[in-house]
């Protein structure tokens, strides 16, 4: 601890003061005695967090051939890896799924799904802190389910029903 000082000095003979004066480039220290300056010790704080699922999977059950995705939300610091699961089967290499994950919210899109397709689906979230899981059912439904709930219903409507299907499925 002590003070910083700069100065000005001026010269002085027999012709008189100088008109202006010269400045020193860098500054003096003059050290006081007896007295150190100690900085206040600040304990940084620790912003970690295991990853917490604010958001779950939900069980879905879907109708063959039409894309779908699965939609959870996770936080926690720093930013957790993502995994996905199907039957406890890493996901991360087939083409057929795609994994987005935008401010938190994660989602796994599933191209144009299959009856094979269907199954327990898993989200882990993992970082330095910690992990967490999230899982969900599928269910992909085809042609024959949708026969059978026909079936089901009455005479009159099961004709009308069968037409739509066959009209949607030849498309």
């Amino acid at each position: 601890m002590g003070n910083e000082y700069f100065f000005r000095v001026f010269s002085e003979n027999l012709c008189g003061l100088s008109e202006t004066a010269a400045t020193t480039k860098n500054p003096a220290y003059i050290q006081k005695t007896g007295t150190t300056y100690k900085p206040p010790s600040y304990k940084e704080h620790d912003f970690s967090e295991p990853p917490k699922f604010t958001h779950p999977l939900v069980n879905r059950s879907v109708i063959a051939g039409y894309n779908t995705t699965l939609s959870c939300a996770v936080r926690g610091i720093p930013k957790p890896k993502i995994f996905w699961y199907k039957n406890k089967m890493d996901l991360s290499g087939d083409a057929k799924y795609r994994m987005f994950s935008k401010q938190g919210v994660l989602t796994l899109e599933i191209r144009k799904p299959t009856p094979f397709d269907g199954g327990c689906y898993t989200c882990k979230a993992v970082n330095e802190c910690g992990e967490a899981e999230i899982e969900c059912r599928l269910d992909v439904r085809g042609l024959e389910w949708n026969l059978k709930k026909i079936e089901e219903i009455n005479e009159g409507k099961f004709q009308l029903h069968l037409r739509v299907l066959l009209i949607l499925s030849v498309t």
